[in-house]
């Protein structure tokens, strides 16, 4: 069985991210396929782990060959649990993970993805927004004015399709984004900005961007989730 382990949201005041059930499940894996292998670490401390975590086999995806990936994939499939995560969250969300599980699909392993907390979904419950239709596109485009033509599109199909708009940002891109949507959304869309989900500085607040632009949000050196409603 491929099992995939949902690991903490919040690095300041990291939580157990999986039930508490399923913990029998997380500690028969040896093999833990992951995004990044110093964060994986300090996730699997919160497991309680019958074994050091030193023994444990932690290989990062990115590192692995199409032909290693198969091998983990057949090793699994002859009995032997492979756990996958990622640095926050869910495994394949806006995380890398997917092509281990789409593989695993092809190959015929079974695959068991377990509880635990999702940034986007989380941002989408607290929002207020419409939770029936929505997109989430990642990260928004990287140069300013493709960016700015970008905003003003989403915003466009926001408001003719009633869908509700979701990105994710970097710490060291926050402000030039807080700044590109208050500038490019219109005065009544509704934004709403999170960050810390599940942390001890959790915060997550809808306004119109009218108001937003008196007091403009201040997420500072953390991941920051945005969505818009027209």
């Amino acid at each position: 069985m491929l099992y995939l382990v949902p690991s903490p949201l919040s690095q300041k005041s990291p939580k157990l991210p999986v039930l508490q059930a399923d913990l029998p499940l997380i500690q028969q894996c040896k093999i833990w396929l992951v995004e990044n292998a110093k964060p994986a670490r300090a996730a699997l401390g919160h497991f309680n782990m019958p074994v050091a975590i030193r023994d444990l086999q932690i290989l990062e995806i990115s590192k692995l060959d199409l032909n290693q990936r198969s091998a983990l994939i057949e090793q699994c499939k002859a009995g032997e649990p492979i756990a996958v995560m990622s640095d926050a969250g869910c495994p394949g969300v806006a995380d890398p993970g997917a092509e281990i599980v789409a593989l695993a699909h092809k190959m015929g392993c079974p695959v068991n993805p377990l509880v635990g907390p999702s940034s986007i979904l989380l941002a989408l419950m607290g929002s207020g927004l419409n939770g029936q239709s929505f997109r989430f596109h990642g990260y928004p485009p990287l140069e300013p004015a493709q960016r700015d033509i970008w905003i003003k599109q989403t915003e466009r199909e926001s408001k003719s399709q009633n869908c509700t708009q979701l990105v994710i940002e970097t710490p060291f891109r926050n402000d030039k984004l807080v700044e590109a949507l208050l500038k490019q959304l219109s005065d009544s869309t509704l934004l709403c900005v999170g960050w810390d989900l599940t942390g001890d500085d959790q915060f997550i607040q809808t306004k119109t961007v009218a108001n937003w632009r008196k007091q403009p949000p201040a997420p500072g050196k953390l991941p920051c989730l945005f969505l818009w409603l027209a």
